[in-house]
């Protein structure tokens, strides 16, 4: 199975001057658990969920400072839609990484988290023991 088959085709992205408070409130309301972070649309970096709250660990005020710059992940780890299910599991173990963006030339057209790969291996299992899915 490739990754473009299980991606999730909706990304959310924002500027790198992006204050982490509006990325948090947007995040929030997309109910997404990254933003894709760009400087002139081009991907350099990606700000998760857990992220966001080692931020909210500082101050009030150093807080309400941040930028997506300042508590991104880059460079990025990016998989190719051709990519199979193994290789983007391996990819995650490797890095670490549990949302990555999905890229094909130079367009960003999804991301693969590690809850997409949960619900593919479940489904998988079920299928393999004939238990009828959806």
């Amino acid at each position: 199975m490739r990754v473009k088959e299980f991606m999730t085709s909706v990304i959310v992205t924002a500027d790198a001057a992006t204050p982490v408070v509006e990325a948090a409130k947007i995040m929030a309301v997309e109910d997404v658990g990254s933003v894709i972070v760009t400087k002139n649309d081009v991907l350099v970096g990606l700000v998760t969920q857990k992220d966001i709250i080692a931020a909210q660990l500082m101050s009030e005020g150093v807080y309400h400072r941040l930028t997506l710059e300042d508590i991104m992940s880059s460079p990025v780890v990016t998989i190719s839609p051709d990519a199979d299910l193994g290789q983007a599991i391996a990819l995650m173990h490797q890095t670490g990484k549990r949302h990555i963006p999905v890229i094909e030339g130079d367009d960003i057209i999804g991301i693969v988290t590690s809850t997409d790969v949960l619900r593919v291996v479940a489904t998988l299992k079920l299928f393999a023991k004939g238990v009828p899915t959806a």
